[in-house]
């Protein structure tokens, strides 16, 4: 009677353990705000460029930070091109993220002298957290003008600026670039890299102005990619289609 009392005490305090740890590992749970693992974000995009960031987490921690930052034109702000001119910038980069991860939050300080760039990186890994949060938004896109740009070839590339709010597109922009040249030859800037410029107002194919103003329509009245392209202008099309597509992943909340 003893070893059976005792075997069912047991098995009572067993089962009290299980339920106490299945609390402690649901309440554990569901007070977790992000899921682990590593987030992009974007900021919103102006003249000056926009950024993007790699947030890290683990068990709600910000464990690393990594900072891209690009130019009006959607080129990678490189040391061997930026460097020289603002040699602060990379290590406002590595300040930046210094902060965020000690802090544990976007909503740092901005580096002084540099607070264009460092608002961009807050409101980046903002969006990167709003990415990783466990219960997801139900909104598609966040709010502002984004930048997207196509695949960059040797004859330039497109760039859209987006403007969503509420869900929707109200607005795009669209441009298109073509390699500077001096003397003939093709200009390379400090890393090697081609320079672009926009292709000018005066720019001798009317298609490619025509359809600079009719694809945008097209974009707000579908609120999607899936236009036609604009006759005559099919390569200019093709490439703000791409850029419109990537300013929306951007701005995706997802």
């Amino acid at each position: 009677m003893c070893k059976r009392f005792e075997l069912r005490a047991k098995k009572k305090h067993l089962f009290a353990f299980l339920v106490i740890l299945g609390i402690t590992v649901l309440i554990s749970a569901t007070a977790r705000i992000y899921k682990d693992g590593t987030f992009v974000g974007f900021s919103q995009g102006d003249r000056y460029g926009y950024v993007k960031v790699e947030v890290t987490l683990k068990n709600d921690k910000i464990e690393n930070v990594r900072i891209w930052e690009y130019d009006g034109l959607g080129i990678e702000k490189l040391p061997e091109t930026y460097g020289k001119r603002f040699p602060t910038l990379f290590e406002m980069h590595k300040e930046m993220a210094k902060r965020i991860i000690t802090k544990n939050t976007w909503d740092v300080d901005v580096y002084t002298g540099a607070t264009t760039s460092s608002n961009k990186i807050r409101e980046a890994v903002k969006f990167a957290l709003e990415r990783a949060k466990l219960q997801e938004t139900k909104r598609k896109y966040f709010d502002g003008t984004f930048i997207g740009i196509s695949d960059i070839t040797a004859r330039g590339y497109g760039i859209a600026w987006v403007t969503i709010k509420d869900d929707k597109i109200t607005n795009v922009v669209l441009e298109e670039t073509r390699p500077k040249t001096q003397d003939g030859k093709t200009v390379l800037d400090e890393a090697g890299r081609p320079v672009f410029e926009l292709k000018p107002a005066d720019y001798p194919w009317q298609a490619y102005h025509d359809a600079k103003r009719e694809m945008p329509k097209r974009f707000i009245e579908k609120q999607s990619t899936k236009v036609d392209v604009y006759t005559s202008a099919t390569s200019s099309s093709r490439n703000w289609i791409k850029a419109v597509e990537r300013a929306l992943e951007a701005a995706s909340t997802k």
